[in-house]
């Protein structure tokens, strides 16, 4: 079976879901993946919608459309989100907490250009790309050259930072040592296929406002996509890192093998992927069939 998933807002109404009729309650914020990434609502779905579950499973989302490019620190300014997990007088208890994050702002950050609008050059450590005339002065070979390390290094510190105050928030009132479940993302393929209000999709023209194109720009989004992989990876509380923070558990999305990569130049729905960062309901429900008896596995050894 498949969760209910309920809007945030929806718990404020004067007819609230019926939460307490649910074998399990679970609270979600996150990214577009939580979302939906287009505006064809045909083609519209996320992870939440299928994830496959054994029991009765009411989610409390409060990622809403719109916020595809929502980062990890506005989970704290989120009206419900907060409030729910911790705070006096609002919190409620939450079997679970599910997490999409990361994943928008890489790419946001990879929208960064090299000039600003008066022309200046951006810092290298405000953007992830380096333009060909800086690559060219790199160290290093390969797709690498193409990456601002002082920017990914800025990109990670603020990740890492923002999932470590997220468990402090959570360890703050009733859900202490609840688990949170998060999850990496399936590599996407750089090409020109988006939604309304970014039409060229988000990486495809942030690679060719820096000269990047066809299989440079493809190598270079693999390898960042790549890092924020280990980095998320990291945070599981079994991996053994620095990084690993307590009751996180990491679904790693990316290894699936079957969700099938868009074709190269495909302007719209292709392969699981119904434009360039998001997928179809098909794709979603690869991985939701996946992540919801992974999650559950987890939660039988909670009490």
């Amino acid at each position: 079976m498949k969760p209910l998933v309920y809007p945030a807002d929806w718990i404020a109404r004067p007819d609230p879901p019926p939460l307490s009729d649910f074998g399990r309650r679970l609270l979600a914020e996150g990214d577009s993946w939580f979302t939906i990434g287009t505006l064809n609502l045909m083609a519209a779905s996320n992870v939440l919608f299928k994830m496959q579950v054994s029991q009765t499973t009411a989610i409390v989302n409060c990622a809403y459309p719109g916020d595809t490019l929502q980062h990890v620190v506005e989970w704290f300014d989120d009206p419900f989100f907060d409030r729910m997990l911790c705070q006096p007088r609002f919190q409620r208890y939450w079997e679970g907490i599910l997490i999409s994050g990361g994943g928008n702002d890489l790419i946001d950050a990879a929208q960064v250009p090299p000039q600003d609008a008066q022309g200046a050059p951006v810092a290298p450590h405000k953007r992830l790309l380096l333009t060909a005339h800086e690559a060219a002065a790199q160290p290093v070979m390969g797709p690498a050259r193409f990456i601002s390390e002082p920017g990914w290094d800025t990109l990670a510190s603020y990740l890492l930072a923002n999932f470590a105050e997220l468990v402090a928030h959570r360890d703050r009132g009733i859900n202490k040592a609840r688990p949170i479940f998060v999850h990496t993302y399936a590599m996407p393929m750089v090409r020109p296929s988006g939604t309304v209000g970014a039409p060229q999709g988000w990486l495809y023209p942030a690679m060719q406002g820096y000269g990047l194109a066809g299989a440079d720009a493809q190598a270079v989004s693999d390898l960042l996509f790549g890092r924020l992989r280990a980095l998320l990876l990291a945070l599981d509380q079994d991996s053994g890192q620095p990084e690993a923070l307590p009751h996180v558990h990491v679904f790693d999305s990316a290894a699936l093998p079957d969700i099938v990569p868009a074709s190269a130049g495909a302007t719209g729905a292709s392969g699981d992927w119904v434009n360039e960062i998001h997928l179809t309901p098909a794709g979603y429900g690869k991985l939701g069939q996946a992540f919801g008896p992974w999650m559950e596995g987890w939660l039988a050894r909670y009490p």
